[in-house]
């Protein structure tokens, strides 16, 4: 009988598993030559990236922020001349330099606003209405004899020094807070309601005769503007004058007219955006 010979198979598999080895260790090498710090940005790289792109889009949410809280307005800056604000809380420091112009009714205005004055006039009268002028630019020692005027009257009817003083600032502006010294505002009535015994003509009744009607829906067309409208009382301190017209521009006018804005809430929308940086357009 034939004794089979055995054969080892350890050559085999150590053979295997070094080529196994081999295979492993080139595709090693073949991997990491591919990802180079020239194809793949370090954690630095990563962080700084990320960092530029958060700090961009914040940027960005800022402006888009700001650009949403400016509200549109005409190109107007709250330093222009024909808005300056006067009032209880922004008195005159001192009178204002000015040239004046004589009206036909002997009251001087600033002469910046003579054309358009004079345009305002006429076109009331092509369309039938019959104005008289009560009053235009006023001093301030003017305006102080005129509250003085006004309080003692109040006191001699029997008010005390408090309620004649809270009557007369009803309709008469403290001195050096008077729009009439700005030489910008003017008071314009019916004559026939001026002609009235006993009556100066400036009266809240104004607003029902045609000459009162015309002013409010024209006066902005020519630059003026209702000066101290009705339910904004609170805003302005002063009570509804029907008369009361001051300049501040065209437009400007139409768009206070339009959008409801006394003086007080539209110097304060540009003031704000101003503060944002920008003009309003």
């Amino acid at each position: 009988m034939e004794t089979k010979k055995k054969y080892s198979h350890k050559p085999i598999k150590c053979a295997q598993r070094l080529r196994f080895l081999v295979g492993l260790l080139l595709a090693m090498l073949f991997f990491t030559g591919c990802t180079t710090d020239d194809d793949e940005p370090s954690n630095s790289q990563q962080e700084a990236t990320a960092s530029t792109f958060s700090e961009e889009s914040l940027s960005s949410s800022e402006a888009e922020e700001a650009k949403a809280k400016v509200i549109v307005t005409p190109a107007a800056s709250s330093a222009d001349w024909n808005l300056v604000l006067v009032n209880r809380e922004n008195p005159l420091p001192a009178e204002i330099a000015m040239e004046f112009y004589l009206t036909e009714s002997g009251y001087r205005i600033d002469s910046r606003i003579q054309e358009p004055y004079l345009k305002l006039m006429e076109a009331g009268k092509a369309a039938g209405m019959d104005f008289t002028m009560i009053s235009g630019y006023r001093s301030i020692e003017q305006q102080q004899a005129n509250y003085d005027v006004n309080y003692q009257n109040y006191l001699a009817s029997g008010l005390s020094e408090a309620e004649a003083r809270a009557k007369t600032e009803e309709y008469i502006a403290l001195p050096n807070a008077s729009e009439h010294s700005t030489g910008l505002a003017v008071d314009i009535t019916s004559t026939a309601l001026a002609n009235q015994e006993g009556n100066s003509g400036l009266l809240p009744d104004l607003e029902n005769y045609p000459e009162g009607l015309w002013l409010k829906e024209n006066a902005p067309k020519f630059g003026f503007i209702l000066r101290y409208p009705k339910t904004k009382e609170t805003v302005t301190g002063i009570n509804f004058e029907p008369w009361h017209f001051r300049y501040v521009g065209v437009e400007n006018a139409l768009y206070m007219t339009e959008q409801n804005l006394t003086l007080e809430e539209y110097v304060a929308i540009l003031k704000r955006n101003e503060a944002l940086g920008s003009n309003g357009q």
